[in-house]
């Protein structure tokens, strides 16, 4: 890939490193070795110990005199004359290679073949006493002691407390049952004076509830008797206990039923006969609630009996024994709601909430906010121009409303205009036409929730809304980024659906860019770069996601011309956006660097840097590893930073292999003392990132790893004027 001139031949060593010859250094090559002679850009020769002739580098062409005429036709590789040594030089970029699945390995660049795969992560530990997996989300491995029934509690020859690890039913977290001649709780005793009974564990012993209120039960100890069409899996460790609702004779009532636990997954069924599945009238699932725990909710409509006193047993079942709070209440009948469908909507008017129950309700349309609950459908009518506001809250705080603006045909996903799941969703459309719409109202969990609907007079879109604006975007300076009166008008498919703001980016030059966007406190959002358009997934270059602030997002050796930066907040909340802008240069390999002496010196204009710490020495302490190791840590290299003025200096470790720790240094003797604020790591997908305004000096950026991590690494080093960025 042709981008810049490439102004100097690499130093012997470092193409010593590239091609896996030896030196006196302990820290590996970040690029893949490629011996032999032939193929794209590669020197032919003998090569290796003993051949009489130095190896081939692999990063070599033809003869050139100008850029134009180094192609090698790999995307992964920066092309350009080296017109020191009069060749062609391809560059190798492994960060361009990238897929963004972290455990599928660290795809290469090689400068023969082009992109190849990486090794997939290992995160065997070598002990038959942990369950080890690579994370995807979190981008590490996780290892967890064995527990091969999954009760929670591991096996006691790995240091655990369950006795029988086959048997979800007993171990040390378990109270111990009376009478069943064995040992639940895992002690060495059995039966003895502290064990439970099981309460309530059939219908012959049902909680009788004839008043509604809020009732504790538990399932400890209990077994599992009924089956439901809301059932647990995992039976093995599954309990229930049965409560009878007792409905003095009179007229009929609808019967909701709430069954809470602070963590276990919990079902709850209404039946008409106990112990015969086919007479169920009701039942809820689990669902997570906003504050952590579970929940189980159903409502059955028009019960009882005018005449005499209707008994109805609940099926309260946990996936373990568990303590759950069952409430019960008496309501007036009423039917199921009939607004489920576009062709059932139910009016709003504006200014008048509704109050939407979603509970039972089916799941009808599509839509880039769907939830696992059914939706209810409004309707209104705009005779003129508005601008529209919807809002939602949930009454009791269960669920977390979700709101999804639709045209007149409604069902299909393309039919949504906007939606966000949200504890207080607020969707908002400037000057809908004259015509039909519908809201859609769903929930994260069961919850009855207030809809508001607000019409206001049209008004004029801000500047820097849309893909058509022309609000441009100055490299390297920050923006605060309001987003008041904002709608959501971009989906490029990265982060959820949010607001956003758009700004023009223009590159006269070959480019590599860095988006920074700074998210407010709870907020999750987007930041991404895109093709003019705008119109899809299709034009988009990179994407940066989440809600851990400050979200990024880059591309290198971006031709130039005109691109769109988007940055996005599910809550409309402000944020501030950075495109750090520098002309396209090769990345700078860093084989060694391994202490003070040979530090690789980091131009003041920044650079791309990468490496390894895989075979690095251990220098340095950090002050900011959590992980509490001591006797200098992790392994480790070190780069020298130095200023002749006071500057801006962005540090993004994104894309490395490992939870990365990066340390900048004040000098100017080596290693140089740590600075507030100036030591971070990351164990997050995006890794380590600094943003500091340093004064004139010397500084080292020690380039480590948090719990002895190590591996392959990159490092953009962005110096910039400091302009409004604050001191760290």
């Amino acid at each position: 890939m042709r981008i810049a001139l490439l102004g100097a031949a690499w130093c012997a060593a470092a193409t010593a490193a590239l091609t896996g010859a030896a030196c006196s250094s302990s820290a590996p090559s970040p690029f893949p070795s490629t011996g032999g002679a032939g193929g794209a850009g590669g020197e032919g020769g003998a090569g290796g110990e003993g051949g009489g002739l130095a190896p081939a580098d692999p990063t070599l062409g033809g003869p050139c005199v100008d850029d134009e005429q180094c192609e090698d036709g790999f995307p992964c590789t920066f092309d350009a004359c080296d017109t020191a040594a009069g060749r062609c030089r391809f560059t190798p970029d492994d960060s361009a290679c990238q897929n963004d699945v972290y455990c599928d390995g660290v795809e290469r660049c090689n400068p023969q073949l082009g992109c190849v795969r990486g090794e997939p992560i290992g995160c065997s530990d070598g002990s038959s006493c942990t369950i080890d997996a690579c994370d995807e989300r979190t981008r590490t491995c996780s290892s967890a002691p064995r527990d091969a029934d999954l009760d929670g509690d591991p096996d006691a020859h790995c240091g655990g407390g369950d006795c029988d690890d086959a048997d979800p039913a007993t171990s040390s977290s378990q109270p111990e049952v009376c009478g069943n001649e064995r040992d639940d709780d895992c002690d060495g005793d059995t039966d003895e004076d502290d064990c439970v009974s099981p309460e309530h564990d059939t219908c012959a012993d049902a909680l009788e509830i004839s008043v509604p209120g809020s009732y504790a039960m538990t399932t400890a100890g209990a077994g599992f008797h009924y089956a439901s069409a809301c059932g647990l899996p995992r039976p093995a460790s599954t309990r229930d206990v049965v409560a009878a609702v007792l409905l003095p004779p009179g007229p009929p009532v609808d019967v909701q039923v709430t069954a809470r636990t602070q963590g276990t997954d919990v079902a709850v069924t209404l039946a008409g006969q106990c112990g015969d599945a086919a007479t169920e009238l009701a039942c809820g699932r689990p669902f997570a609630t906003a504050d952590g725990g579970r929940l189980a909710k159903l409502r059955a409509r028009g019960l009882g009996d005018p005449e005499r006193t209707t008994a109805l047993p609940v099926y309260v079942t946990t996936a373990e024994g568990a303590p759950v709070l069952v409430d019960v209440a008496f309501l007036p009948p009423s039917p199921a709601p009939e607004n489920e469908t576009c062709g059932t909507a139910a009016p709003i008017a504006p200014g008048e909430p509704v109050l939407a129950t979603i509970l039972d309700a089916a799941r009808d349309l599509g839509g880039a906010c769907e939830t696992e609950l059914g939706e209810l459908v409004y309707t209104f009518e705009l005779t003129e121009p508005r601008d529209v506001d919807v809002y939602a809250v949930s009454t009791d705080g269960d669920g977390a409303p979700s709101l999804s603006l639709r045209t007149a045909a409604c069902a299909l996903p393309e039919d949504e205009l906007a939606c966000q799941t949200a504890a207080a969703p607020h969707l908002f459309r400037r000057a809908l036409p004259a015509g039909s719409y519908a809201i859609a109202v769903s929930a994260t969990a069961p919850t009855s929730a207030l809809v508001t609907l607000e019409l206001s007079p049209p008004t004029e879109p801000p500047p820097d809304e849309g893909c058509a604006s022309e609000a441009a975007l100055e490299p390297n300076r920050t923006v605060a980024v309001s987003l008041v009166g904002h709608q959501d008008d971009v989906d490029l498919g990265c982060g959820p659906a949010a607001v956003d703001a758009v700004y023009a980016l223009e590159l006269p030059v070959a480019s590599d860019v860095l988006l920074v966007e700074e998210l407010s406190s709870g907020d999750t959002g987007a930041i991404a770069l895109s093709a003019p358009a705008c119109g899809g997934p299709g034009d988009r270059l990179a994407c940066g996601e989440g809600e851990v602030s400050p979200l990024r997002s880059a591309r290198r050796g971006l031709a130039a011309g005109s691109y769109r930066v988007v940055a996005e907040s599910q809550l409309g909340q402000p944020v501030s956006v950075t495109a750090f802008v520098r002309p396209a240069a090769p990345p700078t390999l860093v084989p060694f660097s391994d202490a003070c002496e040979g530090a690789l010196e980091i131009p003041e204009s920044g650079g791309f840097f990468q490496g390894n710490t895989t075979n690095a020495a251990a220098d340095f302490d950090a002050g900011c590893d959590s992980a509490g190791i001591e006797d200098r840590g992790a392994r480790d290299q070190l780069l020298k930073l130095t200023l002749s003025a006071r500057r801006r200096v962005v540090l993004d470790m994104a894309g490395s292999s490992y939870e990365t720790l990066l340390s900048v240094r004040r000098g100017p003797t080596c290693p140089g003392t740590e600075m507030p604020r100036s030591c971070t790591i990351g164990v997050g997908p995006q890794r380590s990132f600094l943003d500091l305004v340093l004064d004139p000096g010397v500084y080292y950026l020690q380039i480590d790893g948090h719990a002895m991590a190590h591996g392959l690494w990159f490092l953009d080093v962005r110096v910039v004027d400091p302009g409004d960025a604050a001191d760290p």
